[in-house]
């Protein structure tokens, strides 16, 4: 037998406390990876805000925003400030930037820029963010097209030039079940009206659904 201090017996304590560290870590990283899976993942969609007619005349491919653009941007910081958004997503372009730049700046978030087709964009989001807060900024003819690769049935079958202020909710739960709601936010400015069963109060605390005569 080997004495208490022997070589062989240090040795051997040093690798049983190796396995340890290391069956420590691997635990610690099991379930990491269940607690993001088991959380849900929320998904907030809106429109790029208004631009600047002006430079869209002129041409320019990168145009910023208008004076309502900039009260838009504000008011997105205003109904999503306490939603814990930690991942922005938005197009190329100044206009987009300007969009998220208020929720940027509160929440210390530098968004990021995609690029991918839709479909790789998604597949993306849903694998590399599970159980975590995403604002994504699109292109009004995108979002629809985004909604449906998130797995759920788009509210509308298109979104008209004129829409701009649509916040759209989707929420995967734990049991990857999926659900998606819509609200108004900033001044009016759409052609087209929610239906009332994708209305959610969470933006809006003090509206209150109509009764259901039926």
């Amino acid at each position: 037998m080997y004495g208490l201090n022997s070589p062989a017996h240090i040795a051997m304590k040093q690798l049983n406390a190796f396995n340890g560290f290391f069956k420590l870590i691997l635990t610690v990283l099991l379930l990491s990876n269940f607690s993001a899976r088991a959380q849900k993942t929320n998904i907030f969609i809106v429109r790029i805000a208004e631009q600047s007619e002006a430079v869209l005349a002129a041409n320019n491919t990168s145009p910023g925003l208008s004076n309502l653009g900039h009260d838009r941007a504000e008011a997105l910081l205003k109904v999503l400030k306490h939603e814990k958004i930690q991942t922005i997503y938005i197009p190329a372009g100044k206009a987009a930037g300007q969009t998220v730049e208020p929720l940027s700046a509160k929440a210390k978030i530098l968004a990021r820029v995609y690029t991918d087709s839709v479909s790789a964009f998604i597949k993306k989001i849903t694998r590399n963010f599970q159980g975590t807060n995403v604002l994504i900024v699109a292109q009004y003819k995108d979002i629809m097209p985004i909604i449906s690769e998130l797995g759920v049935t788009p509210p509308f079958t298109e979104l008209t030039e004129d829409d701009y202020d649509l916040l759209f909710s989707i929420t995967i739960n734990e049991n990857d079940s999926r659900e998606i709601f819509v609200n108004n936010y900033g001044k009016k400015h759409h052609d087209t009206e929610i239906p009332q069963q994708y209305i959610i109060q969470k933006f809006y605390p003090s509206f209150v659904p109509p009764m259901n005569s039926h």
